[in-house]
């Protein structure tokens, strides 16, 4: 299968002349592409930008002449910052160079697959031209004959060198982020011969969901199951994991075998305004929301806090300032929280102030009550002149019945058991959205320029904490910057400032990599190394994943990895490792048998068993959460001290052994042969746990043949545990904890 055949009357040229560290092959640049950057809006220059950066996204993956394996990508950008664009050009080039098969997981609510389809069908122009489609798009396909002969045609005609390229169809699925979704297309892809085939996935907002949720508790969580699933029944495929906020991808999932190969980070286009602007030092774009006025679900007030009414007050002006402009329309967010029924009673006093408001402005201008409510709406055009060029404020009194008429409150939750609703834009000049998680990650606000967030911290997770920035976006491009204001608590208004100096600071060490073409295991290493780059700061991470036990102790492998090809390059790891050590006999217990004599190095550099912990890779989910606490515990004891040291055993080379499995997941007990008896009662062997140093990280290294119901399942498999000491433990943990509250 090639890019694009002979016969072909479509003009296809290379991106660039020369591939990019990274890069395993050059896209072509053809009329799907080049479409897309053409619909986009974009002056000439960053249409040719967005085309260079998908090319190299997509290079990154596999090759469709050479269709072989897998790759995983990250693809960092700020929020509501071009993600969409970026993947829908890298979909159309996807198209221009042979790829028959297109999957995009949009979302885990129905309102976010329904608002990716539809933008992405607008953006392909699938309804575009006469004759056989460039795109046929399908949503939430099932084993069904329909979907499977789509798929069958499309990849049967891109296989047909006798046909042109413009008599070939890409199937581009949409499927929500949920189990019994995933589920069924995964049932259906099963059905039909995919060897050989590239495919593209894309995985939007890939922190959320797609992540196991469950991993504490030692199992997979539906979705993160289907999607392995997924993956597991397309043999030639690139994955590409979009987010804003790659915390998770790259934390915990840091010894995950699923984990990202290669990494991108997306530049925004000339007027994007995201956490720099809004929380820049003396900001008067954030306003703080007094304590009094915070909601609390069991103590609804009867009135509305009064910065509640300041911040619709100023959301009325900057919507009238923009009708006089004749611009389009514009929008304010109040989010108080998950619960419905803060949503309903701040829908309701929005509707109340707007009813009100309306009839006191019918009313004389010598009316009392009304001379009152225009000196509180001057109030809230002197807050918008700090920051933006009004009209006249007569002007804007006069704009204001027409505002406050034209616009609409809605409560964006699934409140009755309905569904999210759907928002028509157009509808309106005006939107008050009231909502939770309806509009708490993904979800585009059109022109929001009021945000009103009465709540607190919560469980202070980073990744959330960002997501809620559904502020953030291209309002100065659109010419609306000067009238956005957020009112948040002040420890929210502090987190986001830090979260933001954090943000800048991920972002540049992740293009170091990019830029380079480095493994994302190279920076792994530096982000657990580098003081620079402290993973537990405050308001950054908070999350039981990277926690290891004060208490120290043992940390012991329990999946064994099912897949060959990965113990083999896990074994390959410990190898290497074991070759620059200098291992002799264990002198500390005077062993009988092969069994019981081990060999040992007892000054191995920390920084050694680090940089093997990094390679090693595990399936069991238990194994990502606890080894990826040990490394940052590691980490930072390395930071201490720099020439820490470490012993190394391997434990009976001469002698091997079996073990049995407790099931077909790979999953084993305590490997570590226990302690025996003489006849008399005396004790004979120690028990594997007594071969540790005292004062330092242990490192066991076993190796057994692995049998399941009587029968040999694996020869030779790599099996770890590692020790740290008690005391070593609580001083790494505590230093750990303190820098949490540390900013630098």
């Amino acid at each position: 299968m090639t890019p694009m055949d002979k016969k072909s009357n479509i003009v296809v040229t290379p991106v660039r002349s020369s591939l990019k560290p990274g890069m395993k092959w050059m896209p072509a640049e053809g009329d799907q592409a080049a479409g897309i950057a053409r619909r986009s809006n974009l002056d000439q220059r960053a249409q040719e930008m967005l085309i260079e950066t998908s090319a190299e996204i997509l290079g990154k993956g596999i090759d469709p002449s050479r269709p072989q394996g897998a790759t995983t990508g990250l693809v960092v950008g700020y929020v509501q910052s071009g993600k969409t664009l970026s993947f829908t050009t890298v979909i159309g080039l996807a198209r221009d160079n042979g790829f028959p098969l297109v999957i995009v997981i949009a979302g885990n609510k129905v309102s976010l697959l329904n608002q990716s389809h539809d933008r992405l069908a607008r953006d392909l122009d699938v309804e575009s031209g006469e004759g056989l489609p460039a795109w046929k798009m399908a949503k939430n396909p099932k084993e069904d004959s329909q979907y499977e002969q789509l798929i069958r045609q499309s990849i049967e005609n891109w296989q047909d060198a006798s046909l042109d390229s413009d008599e070939k169809s890409t199937v581009l699925l949409t499927v929500l982020k949920q189990g019994q979704r995933l589920a069924a297309l995964t049932d259906l892809l099963r059905k039909i011969d995919l060897r050989n085939v590239p495919v593209l996935i894309i995985d939007d907002e890939a922190d959320q969901a797609s992540l196991n949720t469950q991993v504490q508790q030692g199992t997979e969580s539906p979705t993160y199951s289907r999607m392995k699933e997924l993956r597991a029944a397309i043999p030639c495929h690139t994955f590409l994991q979009y987010t804003a906020t790659p915390q998770a991808p790259l934390l915990i999932n840091i010894a995950d075998n699923l984990s990202p190969d290669f990494v991108h980070v997306l530049e925004p286009g000339e007027g994007y305004v995201g956490g720099a602007a809004f929380f820049a030092p003396n900001s008067p774009y954030v306003k703080v929301i007094p304590p009094q006025d915070l909601l609390q679900v069991n103590s609804l007030p009867t009135d509305p806090p009064e910065s509640l009414l300041e911040a619709i007050r100023v959301y009325f002006v900057g919507l009238a300032a923009s009708l006089i402009a004749k611009a389009p329309r514009r929008s304010m967010l109040i989010h108080p929280g998950f619960q419905q029924v803060m949503h309903q009673a701040a829908a309701g006093w929005a509707s109340a102030a707007i009813a009100e408001w309306s009839s006191v402005l019918r009313e004389p201008d010598s009316d009392p009550d009304k001379q009152e409510l225009v000196q509180e709406f001057r109030k809230a055009y002197e807050e918008l002149t700090k920051t933006q060029e009004l009209p006249s404020f007569d002007d804007i009194i006069q704009k204001l019945p027409r505002a406050l008429r034209n616009t609409t409150v809605i409560e964006f939750n699934t409140r009755g058991g309905t569904k999210t609703p759907e928002i028509k834009w157009r509808h309106a000049e005006g939107w008050i959205l009231v909502g939770g998680q309806a509009v708490d990650r993904g979800f585009t606000v059109d022109s929001l320029t009021v945000t009103y967030m009465p709540r607190g911290m919560g469980v202070g997770n980073a990744d959330t904490l960002q997501q809620r920035a559904r502020f953030f976006g291209y309002a100065r491009a659109r010419g609306y910057f000067g009238i956005c204001r957020v009112y948040l608590e002040q420890d929210l208004k502090s987190a986001y400032e830090d979260y933001v100096e954090h943000e800048e600071l991920m972002r540049g060490e992740l293009q170091r990599v990019a830029q380079r073409g480095e493994s994302l295991r190279t920076w792994r290493r530096r982000f657990i190394l580098d003081p620079g780059l402290n993973p537990c700061r405050r308001s950054v991470i908070s999350d039981p994943y990277t926690r290891s036990s004060a208490a120290g102790g043992w940390t012991r492998q329990r999946g064994t990895i099912v897949d060959p090809d990965a113990r083999a390059a896990n074994m390959g790891v410990l190898q290497r490792l074991m070759a620059e050590l200098d291992l002799r006999n264990d002198t500390s217990y005077a062993a009988k048998s092969a069994a019981q004599q081990h060999k040992v190095d007892d000054d191995v550099p920390l920084s050694k068993i680090i940089d093997a912990l990094v390679e090693y890779g595990f399936e069991d989910p238990r194994d990502t959460a606890s080894f990826t606490g040990l490394l940052i515990t590691l980490g930072e004891g390395l930071r201490q001290d720099p020439s820490a040291t470490a012993a190394v055993y391997r434990m009976r080379p001469d002698a091997g052994g079996t073990r049995e499995l407790m099931n077909e997941s790979g999953e084993i007990e305590n490997f570590q042969q226990g302690r025996t008896a003489t006849a008399s009662g005396g004790q004979s062997y120690p028990g594997d746990a007594a071969f540790m140093a005292k004062d330092k990280v242990t490192l066991q290294i076993h190796a057994y043949d692995l049998t399941y119901r009587g029968k040999i399942v694996a020869k030779s498999a790599p099996l770890i545990t590692i020790h740290v000491p008690t005391n070593l433990a609580t001083d790494w943990l505590v230093q750990v904890q303190r820098g949490q509250q540390a900013k630098s």
